[in-house]
């Protein structure tokens, strides 16, 4: 199953990769890494594991979190989503999407949505 990443509600498709998929940015006011790595699966987007090279506001450990490499791992509570809207704000740095070993930054200020994909009818 693939990943989509679309501008606007889902109107102009921008992205397509294979999942699993990588998403990072930096934390707007302190300045760390964050990294979430999420899977297409039937039941929508699963949130596979969050990755934090700091702590700040907005960024709370649930109590199974573990620090390794310098990175705070964890797996957040969440149900499958059916999409994900990315808060692309143009005074951040933006984000980062990673797939098969290729990233490429994506436009800021563009609201974007994450899904799982349509099946290829081909």
């Amino acid at each position: 199953m693939d990943i989509c990443l679309a501008a606007g509600l889902a109107t102009t498709l921008l992205l397509r990769a294979p999942s699993p998929i990588t998403l990072s940015w930096e934390h707007s006011v302190e300045h760390f890494q964050i990294e979430e790595e999420w899977q297409a699966q039937p039941a929508g987007l699963v949130l596979a594991e969050t990755r934090s090279r700091g702590l700040g506001a907005g960024v709370a450990l649930p109590d199974d979190a573990r620090l390794a490499d310098g990175w705070w791992r964890f797996r957040p509570a969440l149900p499958p989503q059916p999409q994900v809207r990315l808060a692309n704000s143009s005074f951040g740095a933006g984000y980062r999407w990673c797939a098969q070993g290729r990233c490429q930054w994506l436009p800021a200020g563009l609201s974007l949505t994450m899904s799982v994909c349509p099946e290829d009818p081909r």
